[in-house]
């Protein structure tokens, strides 16, 4: 499977797909084989426009710790679980539409189930790691990133390491000092899983 064959799949699935509104799709950034794969949710407005994932204030945030752990965005893959942009169309009061972004149900994510393990085996990184709560529950058994994250999982499916982390958005959302302290450590725990692992291969 080469990479343009999965570009090709992804095309496919999402121009054919009807049942629900989406605006537009992009396919993963960064090199193929990489040691480290991120995997988000959905891409949204700016991610479309750019054709590429986490560009939007999440990205900025995201780029920022990266470097903390001396990697640079060149350096690792980043890709999604849903590949098209899931939105909600609503109507104002004045007869004007409005578009939002929208959370990808369970069977949009199960379109991309395939794609996303092939992406996966020709990445073959040594860490997938999980952006938020909708790659946790696609790729590993837990509901909730608050049980789980920054610590090492093994998908036995896959043959790969798994890395649960919160969403960068989240620190939008989530401004307390607590929680940022927990946020900046799972960065550096990261950083520690990763030096282990390329010390036992």
């Amino acid at each position: 499977m080469t990479y343009d064959e999965i570009k090709e799949k992804i095309k496919i699935i999402a121009e054919n797909y009807k049942d629900e509104p989406t605006g537009g799709f992009i396919t993963g950034d960064g090199p193929i084989p990489a040691k480290i794969l991120f995997v988000g949710e959905a891409p949204g407005k700016t991610e479309v426009e750019e054709g590429k994932p986490f560009v939007g204030m999440a990205g900025k945030t995201f780029e920022g710790y990266l470097n903390s752990i001396d990697f640079s965005r060149e350096d690792v893959r980043i890709t999604n679980t849903c590949f098209f942009r899931p939105i909600k169309l609503k109507e104002t009061k004045n007869g004007k539409h409005s578009i939002s972004n929208r959370p990808p149900k369970t069977k949009e994510i199960e379109l991309f189930r395939e794609v996303l393990n092939e992406e996966i085996a020709l990445v073959n990184p040594m860490i997938i790691v999980t952006l938020g709560n909708v790659p946790l529950k696609r790729l590993t058994s837990f509901d909730s990133i608050g049980e789980c994250h920054g610590n090492l999982v093994f998908n036995e499916e896959l043959n790969k390491y798994i890395f649960p982390m919160y969403h960068p958005s989240a620190l939008t959302y989530n401004r307390n000092e607590a929680f940022l302290k927990t946020y900046e450590e799972d960065w550096q725990k990261l950083k520690e899983a990763l030096n282990g692992l390329i010390h036992n291969a």
